[in-house]
């Protein structure tokens, strides 16, 4: 380890260089290039897989599709749960695969695709299976461009589509999605009455259609010297020649034109959702980036394209740009760095106090070499900068000086004794690589292991174990090779006097440390068992009093109000009350809202995608939460205040407020399961009314909603056989009346337009006419609907939600933090579901969301801390050669948990997974100074000096480095434990966990580890196996000065 310094010193201009290009590669090269992204890319290891099957209701799509597809995709290897919903017309179903890099779920995700791919058994007549595979990019869409105005829909299309097409082509898009845009159909709408009078059925309709819409090759013609391609055609060029198509011929040599018995118009597909921005008519463009896309530089570029685009647009049509997450990346990035730049100051601010302007700056120097050389790991890594990166930095901002201040320490106590600086910088630098290497090792070793926590909690975090592995690597290496050459050429002889100054000011300090001290090692026992009391209660403290919670949020500037109307109420009617809460919503405070987004037909929530005409949604984007006058959970009171008088005939209305951090699900969610969804419903009502009684839940929700009621056709099947017609035959003929069938494609110019057949809306809207409706069958003869099945009414379901192969019923709920923690609500439910649970035989209850993602990311983060307090003892043992110092060393710990467990108390905040990831750094960080207090004390001991003698002088040289390593890291947290950059609920306890953690664990290894040291020295002395020498009892130094 000697040649490394005596190399730094010996080669001033060659470390300079090498500090110069970490520097310029990371300033000039590496930074810049990096995405800045809210937080990391990331897969979420979810797949869904959507079996669209238009117009069949949810048992059957549960019978037919989605039991099936479970069926299949359960025996894809590494799934951890499957959950499925079957609604009208649609089967959706979602594996959660286990935990596992991103690569490895590339190939589970291709294993899925071809397992669902290769299926036989599904419906003909059902649409090809959709893949998605759901990321962090899908999860939080980059930005939306809204077109609304007072215009056509047709041309409000054909806006949103050029400029889609034009911001599909900038590169790093991935998705432009348009919503709220309808597909242009023919609709042919025939009237029953007449279809009657010429004795004619649905199925002659869509036959002509067909059959006159061709164009057929009829292969190839020799005319004299040349050959020509035959072709019949017959495609429709215009929609009057639909109109014109022949049906059939009467009796009497006249024919049945397509006229003569229905409508054929231009128009859209049956509107499914409606879509408003502040009042107008809109449509949204969502946008999504590729994985290693700039969010803020892409996010510049659209609204550059939207600005060129805005210049032809027509009068009365605008542009605006929403759910721009690049504002959020920017005050996240911008609020971590003001943190670290204050940090920065701070700790610049106290080395200059303490050591001088001078040696602060060779110790400062040390922070942007470090960054910068993390930096540029990074971005050969491919990494984003990043909020969870960004607090990585700031997390060890006070850390990476420790290595520089023991060197410079150490090399100026040697320049105090006469030696030359070149020879100071040697000699004491090469004294403390053992310690100061070790004690970089046991805080990386405290911390990677962090990186293998499973889960999307594991994937959220687990940049920051990198970037502080990273950072304290290149610190190690910046203490060791470039530093001692700074201290060598730059170190001038008159800092030795100031230094002296210096010294005779903190003589009073250090004579009342020593009679501390004394006091300490006298009275060792009672000592050490207060700590061990203490230790206790902080325990009892932190897991019962203070609660639990997943993670403190952040809040967004967006409210969500979700509304769900009585099942069956249609579009139209739901529509209105969704422009009612509209109005309505601009009646919060002036100067609080920005603009206010409705939708109906469609609602969003944090578990699933609802899709049918009696729900809706709106989302309020508010004001900078710098320029608003009333915080996100005040305005969300407010506006249920607002709706309350006025949202007569809703069946349910939940407003929420948005936050920023891993897709975990909503704060309290638990599942109930069984059989029969009737008991299923009485017992999530049950507990649904004990949940309510929690203080601080609101919004509280369950995904079982009766559906419309059902007109089911029950077919005679030997009747029907005896007639021509089968069950598929019926049903069909019943789809295309009410639903509608495609019978052919018009083609105008590129595009391709539906040409739709059914009932006309007169028709639709009366039972008669559907047991008079004419059925072909296969000998070409009408039978009667009513000669083979008959009508019955009964309720349906909305939805079919399983989960594990089993029915279940999911009930969630919001919570506000700052009245009621997750697991008093969790206990509340779990208290009640046992009080019930006889009455419920065969029933169970699952816990999900917040509370399911805490307690797995605790067993395992709690696992891998054992990990890492294996590793930290492994390299004590190896560095002191001893089994029973490292655990002396280790004692610090306790001492950490004391003081986070005080930090909770006062700051009132409770015991979260950031809290976890803070106790988890603290016994990285607070084992460095008993570490090298303990080398020293060591070292004296070795050279001859009695045990007493040598812990008090150890303790006095490592004084100042323990109280300046530790008030240094302390610094660099200080900013962002009080907000000074702005303050970040997500980071802020993590901080204030280390802030109060450090600063009670550095007061006891001052006093508690030198007594624990002695009491470890009374047993080795006792049993006989101590292996110093000089080992004997100096009673004298614990006397009182006479």
């Amino acid at each position: 380890m000697k040649k490394i310094s005596d190399f730094a010193v010996d080669n001033p201009v060659l470390v300079n260089l090498i500090m110069i290009g970490i520097i310029a590669i990371g300033a000039l090269w590496a930074l810049p290039q990096m995405p800045r992204e809210l937080m990391p890319n990331m897969s979420l290891n979810w797949a869904f897989v959507v079996v669209p099957y238009p117009g069949v209701s949810p048992e059957e799509i549960e019978q037919y599709i989605t039991i099936p597809l479970e069926d299949e995709i359960e025996g894809v290897d590494r799934i951890e749960s499957l959950t499925s919903t079957s609604s009208e017309g649609l089967s959706q179903v979602s594996a959660k695969f286990e935990t596992m890099s991103d690569d490895d779920f590339d190939k589970r995700f291709q294993d899925l695709e071809s397992t669902v791919n290769s299926m036989r058994d599904l419906p003909e007549d059902a649409e090809d299976p959709i893949l998605i595979d759901f990321g962090t990019e899908e999860f939080i869409p980059m930005v939306s461009v809204v077109v609304s105005g007072d215009i056509p829909e047709p041309e409000m299309k054909s806006l949103a589509e050029d400029l889609r097409d034009i911001i599909e082509d900038i590169e790093g898009i991935s998705q432009a999605a348009i919503y709220g845009v309808r597909d242009r159909e023919i609709w042919v709408e025939v009237n029953s009455s007449r279809l009657e009078f010429y004795n004619l059925s649905l199925g002659h309709i869509v036959t002509a259609l067909a059959s006159q819409n061709v164009s057929i090759p009829g292969g190839q013609i020799d005319i004299d010297r040349e050959e020509y391609l035959l072709r019949t055609i017959g495609q429709f060029e215009s929609i009057d020649q639909i109109r014109n198509v022949v049906i059939s011929s009467t009796p009497d040599g006249g024919i049945v034109r397509l006229s003569d018995v229905a409508q054929a118009t231009d128009t859209f597909e049956r509107r499914r959702t409606t879509s408003r921005f502040n009042g107008d008519v809109s449509m949204t463009i969502s946008l999504s980036k590729k994985p290693k896309g700039n969010t803020i530089a892409l996010i510049e570029e659209v609204r550059k394209t939207v600005d060129d685009f805005r210049r032809s647009l027509p009068e009365g049509v605008s542009l605006s740009v929403t759910g721009d997450t690049g504002i959020l990346i920017d005050e996240v990035l911008t609020a971590l760095s003001n943190n670290a730049y204050f940090g920065l100051v701070l700790v610049i601010i106290l080395l200059t106090i303490v050591m001088g302007w001078r040696n602060s700056l060779f110790a400062a120097i040390g922070i942007p070499v470090s960054f910068l050389a993390t930096f540029i790991f990074l971005w050969l890594s491919g990494e984003s900068l990043n909020g969870n990166s960004l607090f990585g930095l700031v997390l060890v901002l006070g850390v990476i000086v420790d290595d520089a201040i023991i060197v410079i320490e150490n090399s100026y106590r040697y320049m105090q004794l006469g030696y030359s600086p070149h020879q100071a910088a040697k000699i004491g630098t090469a004294e403390v690589v053992g310690p100061v290497f070790s004690a970089t090792l046991t805080t990386i070793a405290a911390f990677l292991p962090l990186m293998f926590v499973p889960g999307i909690i594991g994937k959220f975090m687990r940049i920051v174990p990198i970037v502080v592995s990273l950072a304290l690597a290149a610190s190690l290496f910046e203490a060791f090779v470039i530093l001692p050459s700074h201290i060598a050429e730059w170190s001038p002889k008159k800092l030795l006097r100031v230094r002296k100054r210096y010294n005779r000011r903190i003589r009073k300090f250090r004579l009342r440390y020593v009679r501390i001290l004394k006091f300490s090692l006298k009275h060792r026992y009672a000592a050490i068992s207060s700590v061990v009391v203490m230790f206790l209660l902080a325990g009892t403290f932190m897991f019962i009093v203070t609660g639990v919670e997943l993670f403190r949020e952040d809040e967004m500037d967006v409210m969500q109000v979700w509304v769900t109307m009585p099942p069956g109420t249609r579009i139209e009617a739901t529509d209105e009350v969704i422009k009612k809460i509209e109005r309505l919503a601009w009646k919060l405070p002036e100067g609080e809202v920005e603009s206010v987004i409705g939708n109906a037909g469609v609602m969003q929530t944090d578990k699933e995608w609802v899709s049918r005409s009696y729900v809706g949604q709106l989302m309020i984007n508010l004001k900078n939460k710098k320029d608003r006058q009333f915080t996100g959970p005040e305005l969300r009171e407010m506006m249920e205040r607002i709706i309350a008088p006025e949202v007569a005939g809703i069946e349910d209305i939940t407003v929420v407020t948005i936050s920023t951090g891993p897709p975990v699900g909503a704060p309290i969610e638990f599942k109930v399961k069984g059989k029969y969804f009737d008991r299923l419903e009485e017992l999530a009502m049950e507990l649904q009314d004990s949940l309510a009684a929690v203080p601080g839940v609101y919004g509280i929700f369950d995904d079982y909603q009766p559906g419309k009621r059902e007109l089911q056709v029950d077919v005679d099947i030997e009747r029907s056989a005896m007639l021509g017609l089968d069950v598929r035959t019926v049903a069909a003929a019943v789809g295309t009346a009410f639903e509608g069938a495609v019978a052919t494609v018009y083609r105008d110019g590129d595009e391709e337009v539906d040409v739709m057949v059914k009932f006309d809306e007169e028709s639709r809207g009366k039972v008669d006419d559907i047991e008079n409706m004419k059925i072909l069958n296969r000998l070409g003869s009408l039978v009667t609907f009513k000669d083979v099945a008959r009508l019955s009414t009964k309720q349906g379901l909305a939805d079919i939600h399983r989960f594990n192969g089993e029915r279940a019923i999911t009930i969630s709920a919001e919570l506000d933090k700052s009245e009621s923690t997750i697991d008093a609500a969790v206990a509340k439910v779990a208290q009640a579901f046992q009080s019930v649970s006889l009455k419920y035989p065969g029933y169970r209850i699952d816990f999900g969301g917040e509370f399911k993602e805490f307690e797995t990311a605790f067993d395992n983060i709690t696992m891998l801390f054992m990990v890492g307090m294996i590793l930290i003892y492994a390299i004590l043992g190896a560095q002191f050669k001893s089994f029973a110092q490292p655990l002396i060393i280790m004692f610090t710990i306790p001492f950490a948990f004391i003081g986070a467990a005080l930090g909770l108390f006062v700051t009132g905040n409770p015991f979260s997974i950031t809290t976890m990831y803070g106790i988890v750094a603290l016994a990285g960080i607070v084992v460095n100074d008993s570490l090298v207090l303990i080398s020293f004390v060591n070292r004296r001991r070795e050279l001859g000096a009695r045990r007493l003698r040598a812990i008090m002088k150890g303790g006095l040289i490592r004084l100042r480095p323990i109280v300046l390593t530790s008030i240094t890291t302390i610094f660099g947290l200080l900013p962002m434990t009080l907000g000074f950059g702005g303050k970040s609920l997500v980071w802020s306890p993590l901080a204030n966990t280390i802030v109060w953690g450090l600063t009670v664990a550095t007061g006891m290894t001052l006093f508690i580890i030198p007594a624990l040291y002695l009491i470890v020295s009374d047993i080795s002395r006792y049993l006989g196996l101590s292996r110093f020498k000089s080992d004997i009892t100096e009673k004298s130094l614990l006397r009182k000065p006479s």
